[in-house]
């Protein structure tokens, strides 16, 4: 059994990415004591311009350990989902683990994914349980976008989100995930996504249209088509990324973007 891990580094710092690739040896290193049969490859993709100074801090943390480690410049940003498709095309595996460099996973995260997904074969992606650093449950499921749900979400003020609180919750699927279940319309959060290899290679990774957000809502909507999409509690991560409307300018502008090609594919919901 195979299990390939991307992560796709670009102008964070690199102590948070210490901080993820710490998390995924410890989980790795849990997981080969329980799977002496587990072959695992971490691929670290630098998106900028500091390949060696990355090259470095993986050598550092990943070691001479039993697992394969590389890292691979694009030579500038490609965007996100090009960086991991220059793993996901190109390495086989029996899963494929995509994860954000702010993401930590407790010990038994891939152990737990592992054995789900050999139980339910019907699954193709699985999503996780998430906390942020400050230990407040994160709904990273959701469903299908309407244009008000992300205004309100990204711009709206905390008076304007209180009276819309309904709506969001519906939006971020809290019943469903509080409930340990989920409805078919699902979209899963690229921060982790825990996926088949043989249901990437049946969709081709992420879509070219998407330089950076909404891929892993287009991802989820092909995948969607092949398989089923669970959220399983029992892997949990911390997550400390998010909300690009936080970021600045330019970042609303490429979410803007993005958000106006997954309508014009997915179709339009206003509302």
């Amino acid at each position: 059994m195979k299990l390939v891990i991307s992560i796709v580094y670009y102008d964070s710092r690199l102590d948070i990415l210490r901080d993820t690739l710490q998390s995924i040896v410890s989980a790795l290193d849990y997981t080969l004591a329980e799977r002496s049969d587990l072959e695992a490859t971490v691929v670290v993709v630098d998106n900028g311009s500091i390949l060696s100074k990355v090259k470095q801090l993986v050598g550092q943390v990943v070691g001479a350990r039993k697992y394969q480690w590389m890292v691979i410049g694009t030579g500038g940003n490609i965007g996100y989902g090009a960086a991991h498709n220059l793993v996901i095309l190109n390495q086989e595996s029996d899963y494929h683990l995509i994860i954000n460099p702010d993401v930590e996973v407790v010990q038994d995260a891939f152990s737990e994914a592992l054995n789900y997904m050999e139980k339910h074969p019907e699954v193709g992606l699985l999503s996780p349980y998430s906390e942020d650093p400050d230990g407040h449950k994160q709904y990273l499921c959701k469903r299908y976008p309407a244009v008000l749900d992300l205004f309100l979400r990204g711009f709206a003020p905390r008076t304007v989100k209180r009276y819309f609180s309904e709506r969001l919750q519906e939006y971020e699927m809290r019943y469903e995930m509080d409930q340990h279940a989920l409805s078919k319309e699902v979209m899963a959060s690229g921060c982790f996504m825990f996926v088949r290899h043989s249901v990437l290679d049946k969709v081709r990774g992420f879509s070219p249209d998407f330089f950076v957000y909404f891929e892993d809502f287009d991802l989820s909507i092909r995948i969607a088509k092949q398989s089923i999409i669970a959220y399983v509690p029992e892997v949990r991560i911390v997550h400390g990324g998010g909300n690009a409307s936080k970021k600045g300018l330019k970042h609303i502008l490429m979410f803007a973007k993005s958000a106006f090609i997954f309508y014009h594919i997915h179709g339009w919901r206003w509302a």
